[in-house]
């Protein structure tokens, strides 16, 4: 699996090298980037200890990881000034730290004008409520972030009647809920989602992956479900477009015997759908076990036929305005 993608990110950097260089120069282009996807933890487990019993590829994996390479913000940084990012958000990692917020919490308040936290907590947890307003005042953060695997109901904690106080508590606060559905049932998982949306205008959703859509099951909607379209009813739903998303499609693909959708056309279907006030671009850096700057330059080549005001939008301007330190605040009357 990794030599494949390594000979995919290669071929991608070098097509990328071959284009013109104002494109991906971050020096020239007419705009910075902002990452609404970035993941930081640190190899100091005395300090901030290890929780991954979430891991998806498992604890000892995850931790190896984590202790060969840590995610600190200077390696973080590194990546951001090779491509051009502005700042972004740091997206509390539950593989390594599940819902113990303190490493990002602690780089956050000590790189104010780069990393904007999004926290994890557990959406069903009677003190969250509280907690958010908390954060919100001591910590500035964002946006909180809830992950889990629907049924084939699609019922999902989350989006429960038990997650209805978290919900209410963020609405109050104005800030952005992250969502991720993992699964085979995410299409049932999206009208729920829609139904808690639309209860609460004054939170901005931000379907992590857009939902993970399947080009290679639809093709004619480029992957998306009709519970996708449906939810592109609900303005404040937004949608990211990941390194991760790429790598997904890519394996699935495969696993389909199937050619990978074209990421050009693919992003200019999302933009007719969506709507490109509703798109935001996120690196995923720090699990995505990809070539980030080369992923990165296929996001920029797959939004080059956008209109510039389309892509700053997109790659900068979405994704700050969704992503506001301390929250909007109540919604005006």
């Amino acid at each position: 699996m990794m030599k494949r993608r390594t000979l995919l990110a290669a071929s991608a950097a070098g097509l990328a090298a071959s284009m013109s260089g104002s494109l991906f120069a971050a020096d020239a282009r007419p705009f910075k980037l902002f990452d609404t996807h970035a993941h930081f933890y640190t190899n100091q487990p005395d300090k901030y200890p290890f929780n991954a019993s979430g891991a998806r590829k498992g604890a000892e994996r995850t931790i190896a990881k984590a202790m060969a390479r840590p995610m600190t913000p200077k390696v973080v940084f590194q990546f951001w000034d090779e491509i051009g990012v502005e700042m972004g958000t740091g997206v509390q990692y539950n593989s390594t730290y599940n819902t113990d917020n303190s490493y990002l919490l602690d780089i956050a308040k000590a790189h104010p004008d780069r990393i904007i936290p999004v926290v994890i907590l557990s959406p069903t947890d009677a003190a969250t409520p509280t907690t958010l307003q908390k954060m919100v005042k001591e910590n500035r953060i964002a946006a909180v972030r809830f992950s889990g695997t629907p049924n084939e109901r699609g019922e999902v904690a989350f989006a429960s009647d038990a997650a209805s106080d978290t919900w209410a508590a963020a609405n109050e606060l104005g800030l952005t809920i992250v969502l991720m559905s993992l699964g085979a049932n995410i299409p049932a998982s999206l009208t729920k989602i829609a139904n808690f949306a639309e209860r609460h205008p004054n939170v901005k959703v931000a379907m992590d992956h857009i939902g993970y859509p399947h080009p290679e099951l639809l093709p004619a909607s480029f992957g998306l479900s009709p519970e996708h379209l449906a939810l592109a009813a609900h303005k404040n739903v937004h949608y990211k477009f990941t390194s991760l998303l790429i790598s997904e499609m890519e394996d699935n693909a495969k696993a389909a015997n199937k050619p990978m959708v074209e990421l050009k056309p693919f992003i200019e279907h999302m933009v007719s759908v969506f709507g490109i006030d509703h798109l935001m671009w996120g690196s995923d850096h720090g699990n995505v076990e990809v070539d980030d700057v080369a992923y990165a330059k296929r996001a920029l080549m797959a939004a080059s036929g956008l209109t510039q005001a389309q892509q700053q939008a997109f790659f900068h301007d979405n994704g700050k305005a969704l992503f506001v330190p301390g929250g909007r605040g109540r919604a005006k009357a």
